[in-house]
């Protein structure tokens, strides 16, 4: 029996599912503890006043409007994203008013109920690495989520344009840049560039006001991605409601009826 969609151009439940991840997930880094104050370079301290500037929650619950675009494919959903810092990112897809997918990502793996064809599937995290040559990393899915900028470890140099501090790491093949804003510090614009791999990712920052914590917030995010793997994806979300440090729940039982496929 062929698996039943419901979305234009034959677009499954996990696949958009893993779309949206796709969107959260495109490279890994970790944040490092620096030196003293009089130790620093001005682009450490720069880096230094990112840290200490970005959004902190200890619980994220949110609603979004997402779209997504490729070159042979089409789709629009509703999405409630909720967080628990350092644990679990939960994830339900939405279509006509009705939960068409949800997800349970935690530390090391990643659970999908295809609730269109009756299926539950398990992936270890890295399974975004090995499908689209893409490492997968919990703790850059929660800062991609929040707004916050990431790759604070990597070796930066920094330049004023304007209004905006501009990063750039183009070590080891690859780029990275960053563009913040100079009085806010708030990130506005990221680049991860990889040529020999023909891979890159675009994300823009807009749209930012004050979460129920009064907490600055990008209600509106704008990702585009182009690889070998992927070709080129547009995803769009624009969020309805945000709640930072609110009680959660994150409700994820498998029916009986569901199939294991992985």
């Amino acid at each position: 029996m062929n698996k039943i969609n419901l979305w234009s151009n034959s677009v499954s439940t996990p696949s958009l599912l893993f779309l949206l991840l796709l969107g959260f997930v495109f490279s890994c880094g970790t944040s490092k503890k620096l030196g003293k104050d009089s130790n620093l370079s001005s682009t450490e301290l720069l880096v230094r006043r990112l840290e200490t500037k970005q959004i902190k929650a200890k619980t994220f619950d949110g609603r979004a409007k997402i779209d997504f675009r490729s070159t042979d494919m089409s789709a629009s959903a509703t999405i409630r994203i909720r967080m628990q810092k350092d644990s679990s990112i939960w994830v339900t897809l939405s279509k006509l008013g009705f939960e068409v997918g949800r997800a349970l990502i935690t530390s090391d793996s990643v659970h999908i109920l295809d609730r269109i064809n009756n299926e539950y599937t398990v992936y270890a995290l890295d399974y975004l690495s090995k499908q689209y040559q893409l490492p997968g990393n919990l703790l850059l899915i929660q800062q991609v989520i929040l707004g916050n900028p990431f790759f604070l470890s990597r070796n930066f140099t920094s330049t004023s344009a304007g209004d905006r501090y501009l990063l750039n790491d183009s070590g080891s093949g690859k780029e990275i840049k960053m563009s913040i804003e100079t009085n806010a510090l708030r990130l506005r614009n990221f680049q991860y560039l990889e040529p020999s791999a023909a891979r890159s990712l675009t994300l823009d920052l807009e749209e930012y006001n004050a979460a129920n914590d009064k907490q600055d917030f990008s209600y509106l995010r704008k990702f585009v991605v182009d690889s070998r793997e992927t070709g080129k994806v547009e995803v769009n979300i624009q969020f309805t409601q945000v709640e930072l440090n609110v009680p959660i729940s994150m409700p994820f039982d498998v029916p009986q009826r569901f199939k294991r496929v992985k």
